[in-house]
């Protein structure tokens, strides 16, 4: 009964955390370059190998024999970020950029570096290229962009020109999604330096979030369901233990 409880709980935990993820992959759903999270589930075995440290006997071998093996129940280990591109939207805007691979890089006022494909851009009052929320975008040596006034045009391979005369060049980088720490709900961060990648970059388009409204819900849905079924099912077990420990009391 107690490794039921324990079963239940967890499988609860697991739903609860779930949950909160895809609200977040349903609210961003229209955030330009949003990547969703997924989750990635285990047994309670897998987990609890990867993460127990050593408990000195005697408590070790007392927690053994009064748990027991607790084998059941799926349990949340981590959350993952989905890396797949989202949908091209054509907008013809001259500071909307997509690419086909990579990140493009922004720094804030502190100079933090994040990166992003979050492509809709602007020109600040001091001619800085910044991107929607105010950071400054970054060329291919990691500088700030500063661009005079004229038609702004940007090729494929990501090269800045104004009225005929290339002004820069927009850094794009490419990490292994393990180098990659979510900062935001567009942004993200890394402790190692991209690989700068040479061509890909769209102007006159915006990458969609890779979060589909309906495929959000309908996950929702199953994992509320599953959520009541194991509070349920812990409700019953509590009951049972509580009635269990009164009859022993009576005897």
């Amino acid at each position: 009964m107690i490794k039921g409880i324990y079963s239940a709980f967890n499988a609860m935990e697991a739903a609860w955390k779930y949950q909160d993820s895809l609200a977040n992959n349903i609210a961003n759903a229209g955030t330009a370059g949003f990547k969703r999270e997924i989750g990635a589930q285990q047994s309670f075995a897998d987990i609890l190998l990867s993460q127990r440290t050593p408990i000195p006997a005697p408590f070790a071998a007392r927690v053994e024999a009064i748990v027991g093996q607790i084998g059941s129940g799926t349990f949340l280990a981590e959350l993952t970020t989905d890396f797949t591109n989202g949908e091209l939207q054509p907008t013809n805007g001259e500071f909307d950029f997509a690419l086909d691979q990579g990140f493009f890089a922004a720094q804030d006022e502190q100079g933090r570096v994040f990166y992003t494909r979050g492509g809709r851009f602007g020109r600040d009052s001091a001619g800085d290229l910044v991107t929607s929320r105010g950071d400054r975008v970054l060329d291919e040596n990691g500088a700030t962009i500063n661009l005079p006034p004229g038609a702004v045009h940007v090729g494929l391979d990501g090269v800045i020109a104004i009225a005929g005369q290339d002004v820069a060049r927009l850094g794009v980088f490419d990490f292994t999604p393990n180098q990659l720490v979510r900062a935001g709900e567009a942004h993200f961060t890394s402790a190692t330096p991209g690989t700068l990648l040479d061509g890909g970059v769209r102007q006159g388009f915006i990458e969609g979030s890779n979060s589909q409204v309906g495929e959000e819900l309908t996950t929702m849905l199953a994992v509320t369901r599953t959520f009541q079924a194991n509070q349920t099912v812990l409700a019953r077990l509590d009951a049972s233990l509580q009635q269990a420990a009164t009859d022993i009391g009576q005897l």
